[in-house]
């Protein structure tokens, strides 16, 4: 295949690959892909060439593992970096194929005769691909050699300043069909294959990548017949291969492929919603610059003043085209579903139905798993104790959630799901880590638990409860609980990409929503069906905008004049548990000393591709700032350092689809 700019080839000998070169780079072209496969006494060549101006570049093919060190270490000294390391054959004796051109960061980290193993040992690919997430680097190249029982690869990584989200699994090989799923796991959390090699037994490693390269199509396990077919057809469209990948012998050599438009990602942009407020300019230029350090696509900010929304904003650091975060985005918020809790316990006891002396077994009387007992000190846990994770879980550890296989089999089943209650019984069967009330460990099973007590005393679901009880009063009607899959979420959300800030991100996983407890599940974004949300309702569960869960902060301005918690309700709730000496947590709110005779409560909340944090100072202001990303931007010092008479006198409320006070 060939037109002006692109000519693309495969099953190239060793001298034929040699001819291209001399006759393509006079003319302008460089390669910008390279895979060697086939015997290794004769191997094949599949290459990419494009049209185009660029650093100097050399190459070498067909040389050992000794012949490209010596390569490389001759450019590297005149400061060329590896763009291509291509590999195969087996482990002993494998065939290299490289591009190096000149760089302008310096010579990327290259590594290419890695085995698999211990994430701690120097000599392993999951040593290197962990210290890449750890120091923002991201794969450039990766090759996979050698036979099934003695696996080499092959990495270059370069730097990643913009934090580009990225992945790589199949290193023990994944067959075609396992591939296939990790395909549509990762394509349906909006991720492309940066590149798919084939090791010489026909086996899948594949680089996912976040981001835009336009519009693409992907194929895999093909012959060479039928890669030639696939190019012949998206050629004719206007798409040529971005890469080629060929790995095994003769009739047995299987390609995989990504036909394109564009050789390069398309760039991000920031776009900022909603009303531009003059007083909080260091807000949005702090947000933004936070976004794209930490490659955060979607954020969203409220802040509250006295009872009114002053300021809302939508932040988007995407490509054209991604969904425009606006300020009635709605956010997953994590942890920031505990204080929602709290207010709903509360609630209930300002209304005298339950007393935080009350005991979490006697008011729930849960039933260990069949052929299991409640453990020891159990009847001991007060309401009090679960809301101020003094319980006696400690998740650091035994962590609070059990494995979703072990509640399944206590329980009989041979498939997922398993239920709230059956989590609590199970949990109720395993020891604590200390005496309720003696320590404090923060504690998601028990804000789980407390959930299944306000059902149990308001005779109605958790989640029907707060939306009757604490949503409705306020004029809310967009929170929900948040949905597990993809298919499954409403218009107006937010898109979750799993990014964990210190890695692995895009991270793909056996669904934890359904299938057999003991065989293979179906691969899944760790975001969408890798945690089973159904669970979360009352420690993690909540959905909704900054601006609706700023209308919850603006409430606490209210006092006795709240449609929700009256002012002793409030003081009880604020006040911090006598358990613990030094410990800084009421009952679900983290307190903290604000100066000058105030005080303030807050919250933050972390998931895959989830970040949150709810403030709310007694000198009656709050932020609600939600973002889809590793971590949030502090813009507390911004807001508190604004002057009095610099704060805005409106009410953005009405403008996001919220009745003001």
């Amino acid at each position: 295949m060939s037109n002006a700019t692109v000519i693309a080839r495969h099953d190239v000998s060793h001298d034929g690959h040699q001819q291209h070169w001399n006759e393509f780079v006079p003319q302008g072209y460089r390669p910008i892909c390279l895979s060697v496969y086939g015997d290794r006494a004769s191997p094949r060549y599949a290459s990419v060439w494009v049209k185009r101006a660029g650093p100097p570049f050399v190459g070498i093919h067909g040389t050992d593992r000794n012949g490209f060190q010596a390569f490389f270490e001759q450019w590297a000294a005149k400061g060329f970096s590896p763009t291509i390391l291509a590999a195969s054959g087996p482990a002993a004796n494998p065939v290299y194929a490289a591009v190096m051109e000149k760089s302008p960061h310096g010579v990327s980290l290259t590594r290419h005769y890695l085995v698999s193993g211990n994430v701690d040992s120097s000599s392993t690919i999951e040593h290197w691909l962990r210290e890449a997430q750890r120091k923002r680097w991201i794969p450039r190249w990766i090759s996979v050699f050698g036979d099934p029982g003695e696996r080499r690869y092959a990495l270059v990584l370069d730097p990643n300043p913009e934090g580009v989200l990225w992945n790589v699994d199949g290193l023990a090989g994944d067959s075609a069909a396992l591939y296939q799923q990790r395909f549509n796991a990762q394509t349906a959390q909006w991720a492309w294959p940066g590149l798919v090699t084939v090791s010489p037994d026909g086996r899948f490693l594949s680089l996912f990548r976040d981001g835009d390269i336009g519009p693409w199509i992907a194929r895999h396990n093909m012959t060479s017949a039928g890669y030639q077919q696939e190019v012949n057809t998206w050629w004719q469209q206007g798409y040529f291969p971005l890469y080629v990948q060929g790995g095994g012998k003769g009739a047995e050599t299987r390609f995989a492929c990504l036909f394109v438009k564009r050789e390069r990602p398309v760039e991000r942009q920031l776009t900022m919603t909603g009303t531009s407020v003059a007083a909080f300019q260091a807000v949005d230029k702090k947000i933004a610059e936070v976004m794209r350090e930490s490659g955060t696509r979607a954020c969203a900010v409220a802040i509250t003043r006295a009872g009114r929304l002053v300021h809302a904003r939508g932040y988007t650091w995407a490509e054209p085209g991604y969904p425009l975060t606006q300020p009635t985005t709605m956010f997953r918020i994590a942890s920031c579903s505990k204080p929602i809790t709290a207010m709903a316990i509360h609630l209930l006891i300002q209304q005298g139905r339950l007393q935080l002396t009350d005991k979490m077994q006697a008011l729930l009387k849960l039933q260990p798993p069949p052929g299991r007992s409640i453990a020891a000190q159990m009847d001991q846990i007060t309401v009090h104790h679960l809301l101020t994770h003094t319980a006696g879980w400690d998740r650091a550890k035994v962590y609070d959630l059990a494995p979703l296989e072990d509640v399944a089999k206590a329980f009989g089943q041979a498939f997922l799901p398993v239920t709230r209650e059956q989590m609590a019984r199970y949990q109720l069967s395993q020891p604590l880590q200390f005496t309720p009330g003696t320590q404090y460990a923060y504690s998601n099973l028990g804000y789980l638990l407390l959930g299944l007590i306000i059902e149990r005393v308001a005779q109605i679901g958790y989640v029907s409860f707060v939306r009757q009880r604490i949503m409705a009063p306020l004029g809310l009607t967009r929170p929900h609980r948040a949905r597990t899959m993809i298919g499954e979420q409403p218009p107006g959300v937010a898109r979750q990409h799993d990014n964990d800030g210190n890695g692995p991100d895009l991270r793909v996983v056996p669904s934890a929503t359904g299938g057999p407890v003991d065989g293979p599940r179906q691969l899944v974004p760790l975001a969408y069906g890798g945690e089973d949300l159904r669970l979360f309702d009352a420690f993690g569960g909540w959905c909704m905008a900054p601006c609706d869960y700023a209308k919850i902060l603006a409430s606490l301005d209210r006092g006795d004049a709240s449609p929700v918690l009256r002012q002793a309700a409030l003081d009880q709730m604020w006040t911090v548990q006598p358990f613990v000496p030094g410990v800084s947590y009421a009952n679900g709110w983290d307190r903290f000393d604000a100066g000058g005779g105030q005080f303030g409560v807050r919250h933050g909340g972390g998931m895959p591709g989830v970040a949150s944090s709810i403030l709310w100072r007694s000198d009656n202001w709050g932020i609600a700032l939600f973002g889809n990303g590793p971590a949030l931007p502090d813009i507390y010092p911004e807001v508190a350092a604004l002057p009095a008479a610099s704060w805005p006198g409106h009410d953005l409320f009405p403008e996001v689809g919220v009745p003001a006070f």
